[in-house]
C-alpha cells in the first residue's frame, strides 16, 4: 500500500543577492557534447537537515530562520558569487557551448508549510524516502533553451506543525563542488548563528508572518519539477583520489549497469583571467575501458565524511540527514576529492552510476 505523503504549501518566494555587487565576475566553462541527454539541465546535489524546535519560542522559529536566511546567505554568496550566478549560451567563442557567469542574479529562496508534525514527516521518510523528502527541497528544471534566467541554487525552510523545521537545499550538479570542496556551508552557518544570537529580541527584517496575515493563499501555481523525485542513493564520499579514472575504483563495490557520468573538473585560467575552473561531462559505458584502470590499489577508503558533516548548525539539529544526487536513477553516486596534478590535467570529481 502506497505511503499517502501530504503535499507542502509554499507561502512565499524571495530571491537572495550577494549584499555586495561582484566586481570581479568570473566564468566557468562547461564541456559537454548532448547537455540535454547528459541531463545537466535537470541533475542536482540536494541536502537535507532537520531541527528541533526550542521550547521557548513555539511554532514560529522556522519562519525566523528563513527571515535571518536572506541576510545570511547573501553575505555568505559574497565569497562564493557562482552559486547566484546563471549558466547562459557560450558567445565569446568560436565554438558553441555554455558557461557559467557570476552575475549576482540570485538564488531563490522558497517558505512552506508542511501539514504534519516533523516526527509524523520523518515516519513517512522511513517508509517512502524519496516522496517525503522531495517536499523539503525545491527545484525548477534549467530551461534548455533559455538558460539564462532559471537560478541555479534554491534553499526551502519548511515549518512542521507543532513545532520543527527543516532547511533543504538544491543546486545544479554544475556548481555542487562549491558546496563539497569549499567552507562556504559551515560560514553562511556562522554568519545565521551570529545573527540569530545578536537579534533574539528583534525580528528579522523579511519575517513571513509579519508580512503575510492570510496564510490560507499559498502559491499553489509555484510548482517542483518532477526530476525531484527522481534520486539515487545518499552520496558516498572518497576518502583518497584516484589518479586513473575513479570509477574503476569502486567496480568491485556497487555492481552498477548502463552509462557512467562523470563530472570532471578543468583546470581554469591563470590569475588574471576571469575564466575559473570548468567542468566536463563525460559519458561512459560501464564496460569501457577508460574506466577499467585503477592505480589506488587498497588504499581508497569509501567514507560518508564530507558535506553531511559541516557545521549546518541553523539550530538544535537532527540526526536525520540526507544528501543526494537528483536524476541518477536510483543509481549510486561518488565523490572524489579533486587535486591537479598538472596546470592542465583533469580531477575526478563526480561519479554517477545509475542501476537498471
Amino acid at each position: 500500500m502506497e505511503t499517502k505523503i501530504p503535499k507542502s504549501m509554499i507561502a512565499g518566494v524571495q530571491s537572495v543577492m550577494p549584499v555586495e555587487v561582484t566586481r570581479h565576475r568570473e566564468i566557468r566553462s562547461i564541456s559537454v557534447i548532448d547537455p540535454v541527454g547528459v541531463g545537466i539541465f535537470r541533475r542536482t546535489l540536494n541536502i537535507v537537515t532537520y531541527y528541533k524546535e526550542a521550547c521557548n519560542i513555539g511554532d514560529e522559529r522556522g519562519w525566523l530562520v528563513a527571515g535571518w536566511i536572506k541576510e545570511s546567505l547573501g553575505r555568505a554568496l559574497t565569497e562564493q558569487p557562482m552559486l547566484s550566478g546563471r549558466l547562459r549560451r557560450r558567445t565569446t567563442s568560436a565554438e558553441d557551448g555554455l558557461e557559467l557567469v557570476a552575475n549576482d542574479s540570485g538564488i531563490r529562496m522558497v517558505e512552506a508549510k508542511f501539514p504534519a508534525s516533523l516526527p509524523d514527516f520523518l515516519e513517512m521518510v522511513k517508509r517512502d524516502k524519496s516522496r517525503a523528502e522531495a517536499e523539503t527541497v525545491f527545484w525548477k528544471d534549467i530551461d534548455a533553451d533559455e538558460p539564462q534566467y532559471s537560478p541555479l541554487f534554491y534553499v526551502q525552510v519548511t515549518n512542521f506543525e507543532s513545532g520543527g523545521y527543516s532547511i533543504g537545499i538544491s543546486c545544479s550538479i554544475l556548481i555542487a563542488d562549491l558546496l563539497l570542496e569549499t567552507d562556504f556551508l559551515t560560514k553562511w552557518a556562522q554568519i545565521q548563528t551570529s545573527l540569530a544570537h545578536s537579534q533574539t529580541t528583534i525580528k528579522p527584517i523579511f519575517h513571513l508572518p509579519s508580512l503575510k496575515q492570510d496564510f490560507g493563499n499559498f502559491l499553489i501555481e509555484f510548482s517542483r519539477s518532477a526530476s525531484v523525485l527522481d534520486r539515487g542513493e545518499p552520496v558516498a564520499f572518497q576518502a583518497k583520489t584516484c589518479l586513473k579514472i575513479s570509477p574503476a575504483c569502486i567496480g568491485t563495490r556497487k555492481q552498477t549497469r548502463g552509462d557512467v557520468f562523470l563530472f570532471i573538473k578543468e583546470k581554469g585560467g591563470g590569475e588574471n583571467s576571469t575564466e575559473c575552473d570548468g567542468m566536463k561531462v563525460e559519458i561512459h559505458s560501464s564496460d569501457d575501458e577508460v574506466i577499467n584502470g585503477c592505480d589506488c590499489g587498497s588504499d581508497l577508503e569509501e567514507t560518508n565524511d564530507g558535506v553531511l558533516d559541516k557545521s549546518l548548525t541553523f539550530g538544535e539539529r537532527l540526526e536525520v540527514t540526507s544528501c543526494w544526487v537528483g536524476c541518477v536513477s536510483k543509481g549510486v553516486v561518488f565523490v572524489f576529492p579533486s587535486i591537479f596534478e598538472d596546470a592542465k590535467s583533469l580531477a575526478k570529481f563526480i561519479v554517477a552510476l545509475p542501476k537498471e
